[in-house]
């Protein structure tokens, strides 16, 4: 992704108009000009190959609509299924056998595009892997992964190295019966660096990024559609869904040109169907994880520029002792994953420490190797001075007197400061030194998921909020774990004592969107409580602000309301 294509995801999503849904139709349907428009969009950029699938003879098509001449041999036996321009469809008992691509050797970018639709969810696959477009040895491959419960797209390059970018079920599930635009990529120019990444309907679901990634792109192989094919013989078949329109490119697609495929083939607006928040807290805070983690390496001096300049309210950091009783950063007890260089922080000095580097180097290859891995001082003076709140994830149970003197030391306000503890003791140790600063209790969850009832789990956030807790933060997969019961619980009864939430680590559009609109009621000692998370924690914060930034004013919604309410009026007098 260009650093242009990068600000096109960031800008923030607009409100939409009365104009734009009497232009575009609350649930505009496919007709043989739309399903020409998309042809001719997809032919515009250039695939490699290009099969539409519809049915030829009362069999699926293999024709290679590119002109390139990637003719896919159609195989299996039943009945055709509908797709998504009411041609044929691929899955279930019908698949193809599709030639290699021998125009895509050599290069160092793709993208494979296709429209799936599930009619059950992802776990509902007989298959472990349920292919939808496969290609021998996996050089690229889009499947489900029914064990780790995502929609994923695998590229591995001719250097062997591999990253498998997903779509959880909780994305893929909520589209089951409706036709998923999915798209995976290799991407030599994202902002982060060399990157694999899936869309979902236009929105980057998820991006592994790797130095290794920086390599061609193993010479064509044979592929399928709707089967895997590596083993000579068919296996892993889409038994739970159809896939139409697919390409392959030798290049990777723009997000303008992924949205406006996805809005053609589709026929709804893009912004219509984008993630959007639908309410949130008052005071709500974005802390950008570990500093601007998926940008720049994590806990550098970098990545915390990077985080204070996306304007996140806070930024996030991980503490640990050097051997000399030094507050440093660093998330690991060892320096391996991000210097290369295997010490112990707890038994190597804060200067022998500060001479190593942090810049991540399997990550981000050489572009941040001058970044050494920092005192606590260093970051309290740079969050100071960039006007930011902090977060200090403080990784051992003893760091709150060399946490506090570093404080003195630099005249950072605690009232500027959330430290988090992971167990009673760090709790205890960071109440005891940080006077004004909020600590939070990151290991409370199992505690309070296991008392019984509302008037008990309220009981037990009372012993914590005795001995000083200001607020909780837990993983956004374990606050969903047990549905609305219990994060209901949650939500609840922390506002009805005064404790904020925040949620690790979110970093799909959606998934945020969702997150902060997560709303509870509970009758406690006899009145409504309503509660929200308070903040997020994101390797991307630049996404959750734009998403924040649409939030419309309550008088908008108001108008937005009256909008809508004259649009289905005219729907009605027309019909």
């Amino acid at each position: 992704m260009s650093r242009d294509s990068l600000a096109l995801r960031r800008r923030p999503l607009r409100l939409i108009t009365l104009a734009t849904l009497l232009a575009t139709g609350l649930n505009a349907g496919a007709s043989p000009e739309a399903a020409t428009r998309y042809r001719d969009s997809v032919l515009n950029a250039s695939p490699l190959a290009y099969w539409t699938l519809d049915a030829a003879a009362g069999a699926l098509s293999g024709q290679d609509a590119s002109g390139n001449g990637m003719h896919a041999t159609p195989l299996g036996s039943g009945a055709l299924a509908s797709g998504l321009f009411g041609g044929a469809a691929a899955g279930g008992s019908q698949y193809l056998q599709a030639p290699a691509l021998p125009a895509m050797t050599g290069r160092n970018s793709l993208t494979v595009e296709a429209w799936v639709k599930l009619d059950a969810p992802l776990s509902g696959t007989k298959e472990a892997y349920g292919s939808i477009f496969d290609s021998s040895q996996d050089s690229y491959v889009m499947y489900l992964d029914k064990a780790n419960g995502e929609l994923r797209f695998k590229v591995t390059t001719a250097n062997g190295y591999a990253e498998r970018p997903g779509a959880s079920a909780s994305i893929v599930n909520k589209r089951q019966g409706e036709w998923m635009h999915v798209v995976g990529m290799l991407d030599q120019n994202d902002a982060a660096g060399a990157s694999a990444k899936i869309y979902i309907n236009g929105v980057l679901r998820d991006r592994h990024t790797a130095v290794k990634l920086g390599s061609s792109i193993a010479a064509g192989q044979l592929a399928a559609i709707g089967a895997d094919w590596n083993n000579g013989s068919p296996k892993s078949f889409l038994d739970i869904g159809q896939i139409d329109q697919v390409a392959v490119y030798g290049q990777a697609l723009s997000e303008t040109q992924i949205r406006s495929h996805y809005e053609l083939g589709s026929g709804k607006s893009f912004e219509a169907s984008a993630p959007k928040i639908t309410a949130i807290a008052k005071g709500f805070e974005v802390i950008a994880h570990r500093g601007n983690s998926m940008f720049a390496p994590e806990n550098t001096n970098a990545s915390n520029r990077q985080a204070i300049a996306t304007g996140a309210q806070r930024f996030e950091v991980d503490v640990r002792l050097s051997k000399d009783g030094v507050a440093v950063l660093s998330h690991d007890d060892s320096t391996l994953r991000a210097s290369g260089v295997n010490k112990s922080v707890a038994n190597t000095s804060a200067a022998e420490l500060g001479q190593l580097s942090a810049g991540m180097a399997s990550v981000f290859g050489e572009r941040y190797a001058a970044e050494r891995i920092p005192t606590l001082k260093e970051t309290l003076e740079l969050a100071k001075q960039g006007g930011s709140k902090i977060v200090l994830d403080v990784k051992v149970d003893n760091a709150g007197a060399a946490i506090a003197q570093t404080m003195a030391e630099t005249g950072y306000g605690a009232d500027q400061v959330v430290a988090f503890g992971w167990n009673d003791a760090a709790v205890a140790d960071l109440v005891g030194h940080l006077g004004q600063a909020e600590v939070f209790h990151l290991g409370f969850f199992g505690g309070f998921k296991a008392a019984s009832g509302l008037e008990a789990r309220g009981a037990f956030l009372d012993g914590l909020v005795s001995r000083g807790v200001d607020g909780l933060a837990l993983s956004f997969a374990d606050l969903l774990s047990g549905g609305e019961p219990l994060w209901g619980d949650l939500l609840s009864l922390a506002s009805s004592r005064d404790l904020r939430v925040f949620v690790w680590t979110v970093n799909e559009a959606e998934t945020m969107a969702d997150l902060i609109s997560l709303k509870s009621s509970r009758l406690i000692d006899g009145q409504w409580v309503e509660g929200q998370i308070s903040g997020l924690i994101s390797d991307d914060p630049a996404t959750a602000l734009a998403l924040i930034s649409a939030v419309p004013e309550p008088q908008t919604w108001a108008l937005f309301g009256a909008g809508l309410g004259l649009l289905l009026l005219a729907r009605r007098r027309r019909a």
